[in-house]
């Protein structure tokens, strides 16, 4: 399970670069497209250290549980605003819900 765990915070991670160097110069609302790329991205690194880490760090764990959660509150409203048609057509949006899903169930667990 941990190494799961240790998949599915790399992919988000190296998700959220890839995505934040994607985001197009000419669209004008581009600094909040660039902000969710951020927000992606801090939430996989406290991910990441939770796993390297473990219970060795005070307040981590909830840290986690708080971003994972948050994020993972915005990709569904995410998907609920755009639309099922939409949704389907960005693959990534469901992909990275789900990987934040499966982020939050193993912030949740007992050895997290």
């Amino acid at each position: 399970m941990k190494l799961l765990d240790w998949l599915c915070a790399g992919i988000l991670f190296v998700l959220a670069i890839v995505s934040s160097l994607l985001v197009p110069r000419t669209y004008t609302g581009r600094i909040w497209i660039f902000g969710t790329c951020l927000a992606l991205l801090f939430a996989s690194m406290l991910n990441l250290l939770r796993i390297r880490n473990g219970p060795g760090v005070r307040g981590l764990k909830l840290f986690c549980i708080a971003a994972n959660v948050a994020m993972l509150a915005f990709g569904i409203a995410l998907m609920a605003s755009i639309g099922r048609s939409r949704t389907l057509h960005n693959p990534q949006v469901p992909l990275l819900t789900a990987l934040l899903l499966v982020e939050t169930a193993f912030s949740l667990g007992k050895n997290a």
